[in-house]
């Protein structure tokens, strides 16, 4: 026995986590609804990286505005990836609307109705957004998992550390020994990834069968068309390859862990961990990455973008509404701010899409209409999502001389 089980440990986490994921999909297609039975699995993994996530981010940013040592830095830094974020994702959308354009997601289609429509959701303003990151309480939003107000925090408070200087080193120390520990907790909840992932696919593919595909293809195809085009030569080849001076195919060799990883569990948050992991070994350094991965997983939505682009060109043609391409941008555009903060995890784009359907008045049903396939999409766009994250670091860290060739 130990014989079959040791190559298995010796085998690197994403060639463990393909096997998971392949034959997950296999045994949902032989067992069908039967393999909901293993979603136990899935569920497990999901609330062990829940777990590790909030404390970990914590940890990492507090550590990560300390270690800077000097706010014009911090503020250096805090603007170049801004800006990096915004500027990736206007491409994105601009990407997603021309790629469902071309393909005619919601054209030749003949879908009927949900009878139950979604209720509308309550519009979200910038200034509404931008109040909302600051915490009421930070202890609450850590236990609620609102990333957005944890990184707010963990930022002036690191920053607080950093002016303060030596008096307040022992607590600067908590929160390193707490980042070792929290990293030492998500290696162990790591190995457990592969039977998540198993138990994950086998309930998606079994709970939905392969023709959940058909009726849909085009939107599935527009989705994975752009974020593929959109990962090999906007985030790799012009973002990494002609910015951050790196190799686009050392690039995305050293990607393809949490490639697979965010692939499978959908959730670009719980993919902090190993996106981190792998964005230190392209050559970020530990202060840039530590502060643009956690950031970048709650901020930067690149692929959520050109999924909403898709789900809104699927709408409008679906329903045989006439909209223009600047009303299109300028959908997204409202969209984009509105989802700074929306939580990175499985299901949120659908959260997103309410938004942005209801600020144009476009019909509810196509919540409805694109629920069924949620799932395919979010592994489409959950993608780009964190090879952004790390695009990002590798400009920021590169631009500021700290990148390890």
């Amino acid at each position: 026995m130990g014989y079959i089980f040791k190559p298995w440990r010796n085998w690197s986490l994403f060639t463990r986590i393909m096997i998971g994921f392949v034959l997950g999909i296999a045994v949902g297609l032989i067992w069908g609804p039967g393999a909901k039975a293993l979603n136990p699995l899935g569920t497990i993994l999901t609330r062990l990286l829940t777990m590790v996530v909030a404390p970990l981010v914590l940890c990492l940013l507090v550590c990560a505005a300390a270690d800077v040592g000097d706010g014009k830095k911090l503020g250096r830094m805090g603007v170049k990836t801004v800006v990096c974020f915004l500027l990736s994702t206007a491409i994105a959308i601009v990407l997603g609307l021309v790629t469902s354009n071309i393909i005619g997601v919601g054209t030749g289609v003949t879908i009927q109705q949900t009878t139950q429509a979604v209720s509308s959701a309550k519009e979200v303003s910038m200034l509404d957004t931008l109040i909302n990151i600051i915490p009421n309480n930070p202890f609450e939003a850590l236990s609620k998992q609102n990333l957005l107000q944890i990184i707010f925090f963990a930022l002036i408070l690191g920053f607080a550390l950093m002016k303060l200087g030596e008096p307040v080193k022992p607590l600067l120390d908590i929160f390193r020994a707490g980042q070792e520990a929290m990293k030492e907790i998500t290696n162990i909840v790591l190995e457990f990834t592969p039977y998540g992932v198993f138990g994950l696919m086998a309930n998606v593919v079994g709970s939905n069968g392969p023709e959940i595909l058909i009726p849909y293809i085009k939107a599935i195809a527009a989705m994975y068309i752009a974020g593929a085009i959109y990962v090999i030569i906007v985030q790799a080849g012009i973002m990494v390859g002609v910015i951050g001076r790196v190799n686009p195919f050392k690039f995305l060799r050293t990607m393809k862990e949490a490639m697979a990883f965010v692939f499978a569990t959908c959730s670009s948050v719980a993919t902090i961990p190993l996106n981190l992991e792998c964005t230190k070994r392209l050559g970020v350094d530990d202060e840039t990455a530590n502060f643009v991965i956690p950031f970048g997983a709650v901020m930067n939505m690149n692929g959520t973008a050109i999924y909403e682009a898709v789900a809104v060109v699927f709408t409008a043609q679906i329903f045989g509404i006439e909209l223009g391409f600047t009303q299109q941008v300028m959908i997204m555009l409202t969209a984009t701010l509105a989802s700074i903060g929306t939580a990175g995890i499985p299901g949120s784009g659908l959260v997103m899409l309410t938004i942005v359907l209801s600020s144009v008045n476009l019909p509810m049903e196509a919540i409805g209409l694109l629920a069924g396939i949620d799932r395919i999409l979010n592994m489409g766009r959950v993608i780009p999502n964190i090879v952004g994250d790390a695009a990002s670091a590798v400009i920021v860290s590169r631009t500021e001389g700290t990148f390890k060739d």
